[in-house]
């Protein structure tokens, strides 16, 4: 079984179905992975639930792993569940809670979320998806939960990625917007995917296949020249040799 993992879709819903759609007319069996953040920030949350049920119910292998902005949006259901006031929020938990309660999509989300936190990782095929990354010192079975979550750089530090060996395989991640997919390669090999590449913030919503080692993407539709269709990715590369510093 072929698979496929796509960067944070933070509540765009209609990227989501236009790239699932494609992806699923190309390979009706292909296992789909996300890594996470699912439904913050972008305009459509409670659709992006109903095309993930959809999906499940159609009988396609979907799953996501925890993103932080899953995470903050699971405790601010925990908060509303034990009677703090809608108001108290965080502002984009907030707005996102606002958004499902007005189009029905707040039960499911919630179940969503309860489902996904418990999950900071999952196999794609050879590859292994976390939202972040690794600690590339101690490894993939030495990093925390909340690094897996969490991981970023510091201002004026080198990303995790840069010192990576590979030893652990192909690690899939999101996380950190990129204006193009981010691909290291040790020996001309995949050791680093990263496919965000900034859906909500305008950019496009990208997908990785595992086993083709090939990109796709969709336009967001919050760009303004934004065109319906699929795009193959070039992404950004980065060649390790074994034994040298990124």
């Amino acid at each position: 079984m072929n698979s496929i993992v796509i960067g944070d879709v933070h509540g765009c819903g209609e990227e989501l179905e236009e790239l699932l759609e494609f992806l699923l007319e190309r390979d009706p069996s292909v296992r789909i992975r996300l890594v996470g953040d699912l439904l913050t920030k972008g305009p459509e949350p409670a659709r992006v639930v109903r095309v993930l049920d959809r999906l499940r119910a159609s009988g396609v292998d979907v799953a996501s792993v925890c993103g932080n902005h899953d995470l903050r949006l699971f405790t601010a259901f925990v908060r509303l569940g034990i009677g703090r006031p809608l108001a108290s929020l965080r502002g984009t938990e907030r707005a996102t809670i606002e958004r499902l309660i007005a189009t029905g999509g707040l039960a499911s989300a919630r179940r969503l979320m309860s489902e996904t936190v418990d999950r900071t990782r999952c196999t794609a095929g050879a590859a292994t998806v976390v939202h972040a990354g690794i600690d590339p010192v101690r490894g993939l079975q030495g990093t925390s939960d909340h690094e897996l979550v969490h991981r970023k750089a510091r201002s004026g530090r080198r990303h995790w990625w840069k010192d990576y060996d590979g030893d652990d395989g192909l690690i899939v991640v999101g996380h950190k917007p990129m204006r193009s997919p981010l691909r290291v390669t040790r020996d001309h090999l995949p050791i680093v995917v990263n496919v965000d590449t900034g859906c909500v913030n305008g950019g496009r919503l990208s997908a990785y296949h595992v086993e083709e080692d090939a990109f796709i993407s969709v336009e967001s539709r919050q760009s303004r020249t934004r065109r319906r269709g699929m795009r193959l990715e070039s992404p950004d590369s980065l060649d390790r040799p074994v034994g040298l510093a990124g």
